[in-house]
């Protein structure tokens, strides 16, 4: 059974990919000082029967929508939430360090999972998605997580946000079972390139909206200078630091894969040149704007980067440019 958290207060900052020291740059400016709570918004704590992961729930009231956040590799549930702007502590989730503001403005519900790692690597949380394995079926608990999300909390719009290896999980439930969210959404998180071995990426007729955003100078993905090729390998360090948990370290060029997309979704051509450029952000659209790739230039994999250089005042610029992406989309 679910628990209430009552009101109390804290917030930080969260992990890249397994290592963070290793990477400072974690994001998130943890500012909730506007925070106004709706008397009906509840932080609810939880669990999907048959599996591990803690689940916390931010149950905004008289929301439409609800977004499943998932961590990046080494990352954690409250981690995720602070470097995007919706909770002010990266180890830590209580009832007042959530902004409850912008919930509350956007009407939406945030559930936010905390994802498993073997025992053999303690520090190495992530998600079974092709690239990593956690230990669990985590394509399963997702689909149980977003049926249980339906059930309880009255929203039929879920879409998931994963950023690295949460956005590499968010590539693998497109490819395998698009029906289980609306939408999906990664943030410097291609998918595996196991997509080109022996997983078949073809959900057909069931294929979701895409919205993709990873900027052209991610050291982990280590997009550098290397955009034309069609596969990125991801940084060694990081690999070595979680080895016994890695399943293949290459991931699929981001462009490659939204023309694989739009083929599916549309039976549509993506061309190379076809993206418009505002400010840092180069912006490939198709299928009639249910798929979107933004390639921000100058940023790195860290979600704080990928939001200093989208040239927004708004340290929240990559929660905002996601739920206008939402909305664009049917439910």
């Amino acid at each position: 059974m679910p628990f209430l958290i009552s009101p109390a207060r804290t917030l930080t900052c969260g992990g890249l990919i397994f290592v963070s020291a290793l990477l400072a740059a974690c994001g998130g400016s943890g500012d909730v000082s506007s925070i106004v709570a709706a008397p009906a918004d509840q932080l609810v704590t939880t669990t999907v029967a048959g599996f591990p992961h803690a689940v916390d729930v931010y149950n905004t009231a008289g929301a439409t929508r609800a977004i499943v956040l998932l961590h990046g590799g080494g990352g954690n549930k409250s981690a995720i939430a602070f470097q995007l702007g919706l909770n002010a502590s990266a180890t830590t989730t209580t009832f007042s360090t959530i902004n409850w503001a912008w919930l509350d403005a956007n009407k939406v519900v945030v559930v936010v999972p905390q994802g498993q790692n073997l025992p053999t690597e303690p520090n190495g949380t992530t998600w079974s998605n092709y690239a990593m394995y956690s230990g669990q079926d985590d394509s399963a608990f997702l689909q149980a997580l977003a049926a249980k999300i339906r059930t309880e909390y009255g929203v039929s719009s879920i879409a998931v946000m994963g950023h690295s290896m949460g956005g590499v999980m968010a590539n693998r439930m497109w490819c395998e079972s698009p029906t289980t969210f609306n939408a999906y959404i990664s943030l410097a998180g291609p998918a595996s390139a196991e997509f080109h071995r022996t997983a078949a990426c073809n959900p057909g007729a069931d294929a979701r909206p895409y919205l993709g955003i990873i900027g052209d100078s991610d050291e982990v993905m280590q997009t550098t200078g290397n955009w034309s090729a069609p596969t990125w390998t991801v940084s060694p360090i990081l690999v070595r630091a979680a080895a016994s948990e890695w399943d293949y370290d290459i991931v699929i060029n981001e462009f490659v894969q939204q023309q694989s997309r739009t083929a599916i979704t549309c039976a549509a051509t993506l061309p190379a040149d076809g993206f418009v450029t505002v400010g840092n952000v180069d912006t490939w659209t198709s299928c009639g704007g249910r798929l979107v790739l933004d390639r921000v230039q100058g940023a790195e994999h860290a979600i704080d980067s990928i939001d200093a250089q989208l040239g927004a005042a708004s340290t929240m610029d990559v929660i905002n440019t996601a739920i206008r992406f939402l909305s664009a989309q049917q439910p």
